[in-house]
Formats: C-alpha cells, structure tokens, sequence
C-alpha cells in the first residue's frame, strides 16, 4: 500500500474534483445532441479553474503553468504546477473514454510528483520521485506499477506516426491520450510507445512514472521512445 505523501493526497483531490465535473459533461455530450466546441471549452475552463482553486489554497507560493499556454515557462527555480485539465481532449469530445485530468510537480526542471485520473475509467495513477508508482483501480485497489519486459506486446504511438513506424506490426495503434500511454506503460499494459511533438512537461511526467517503475525513457531525433521498440 502507498503511503501518500500530502503533496499527493492535494493532487489527487484537485484532479478528482475537476473529474467529478468533467463526467457530468462527458455524459451529457453522450446522451444529447451537443457536440460544439464551446460546450467543450467550457469543459475546460471549468476542469482548469477547479484544479488551480485546488492547488493554490495548498501552496500560494508556486507558479502554474497550464498545457494550452504552450510557451509558458517557469520563472525561477522554485516549484511550479502544470495542469492538464483535459489531456485527450479529442477522445473526450468525441465522448471516447481515453481521456484523463493530469497535474504535476516540477522542480529543477524535473517532475517531481505526477497525477492522472482518468474519470471514464475509473482509475489513478500517480508517481512521485524516490517512492514508486501506483496504480487505484474501480475496485480501489493500489497497486504499485512496474515495467514489464516482453517480447511482444501493443505498442502506442502519436496519431501522426500511425502509418510511419514498426510497418506490417498489428500491434500499434494510437490511443490518443500521452499521458494514459505513459501510465499504461508503467503499468504493464504495453509493450512499448512512440511519440513525437510532446510538451516538453508531458515528458517529464512521462519519464518520472517510467523511472519510478523500473523502465527508462529516451528522446532520438524527436521521437519520445520508450518499452521494448525496434525502429526500422
């Protein structure tokens, strides 16, 4: 069993609270016929405002960044927060389950402390440096993750590598979520992954929950590579 440090314990309440919100929308968006880009947005804001509220009443101290301010940067070399208020916003939209809420701490630039929830699944992630990555599940079970090594296995890939990489291998697909792969991965569910034009904090996030569950991540000419991958 995890012991949850209160760092962690405030990220998982900011996420689920966002998330709480965010199914109301999703299973709105399923059983009606709304599907604009504004319901979606507002989706966003709200998931966005709820977590910052969340965080800031934590600590006031520490800077945010948030993902759609792309060009952000932190400002010093102190803690900052970046908040995924729905990363697989095209999955969400589409009313597709592969979706999370996702924050993380970053210090020096390192990410010292990540959380995903994914609402539709009804599971968290979470990985914190030094002490592991875990794993809640519908059943709320915790269950601390480790990479497998495996021959074989399905390998996740960004949307626009589809057709590009591993040719002939049934196994790729693309899931649309960078963050649920990285989670996935850590976890054993994949084999391996291939990403490529990731936020730069995106990666962090992914290499603290691979570093913390026995795996390793590489970054080679723009490609984030990850698992058991033969590039041909």
């Amino acid at each position: 069993m995890s012991i949850l440090s209160p760092r962690i314990n405030v990220m998982l309440d900011s996420v689920r609270s966002a998330s709480k919100q965010l199914m109301r929308d999703f299973n709105e968006l399923q059983i009606s016929s709304i599907k604009s880009a504004d319901f979606v947005n507002k989706t966003y804001s709200k998931s966005k405002q709820t977590i910052y509220n969340c965080l800031h009443d934590y600590r006031q101290d520490y800077d945010f960044i948030f993902e759609d301010d792309t060009d952000q940067k932190i400002k010093n070399e102190g803690y900052a927060w970046f908040i995924m208020p729905i990363e697989g916003r095209e999955n969400f939209s589409s009313c597709m389950v592969y979706f999370a809420v996702s924050v993380c701490l970053i210090h020096k630039n390192k990410v010292v402390a990540a959380v995903i929830d994914a609402p539709a699944l009804r599971e968290t992630f979470w990985a914190e440096e030094k002490k592991g990555a875990f794993l809640e599940d519908f059943r709320s079970r915790c269950i601390k993750m480790r990479m497998k090594s495996r021959g074989e296995g399905l390998v996740d890939v960004s949307g626009n590598l589809l057709n590009k990489l591993l040719p002939g291998n049934s196994n790729v697909r693309s899931i649309g979520s960078t963050v649920l792969g990285f989670a996935y991965l850590a976890a054993g569910r994949y084999g391996g992954i291939v990403y490529s034009e990731v936020n730069q904090y995106k990666t962090l996030l992914g290499r603290l929950f691979l570093q913390e569950s026995t795996g390793r991540l590489m970054e080679d000419n723009g490609l984030i590579i990850a698992g058991n991958i033969k590039l041909t």
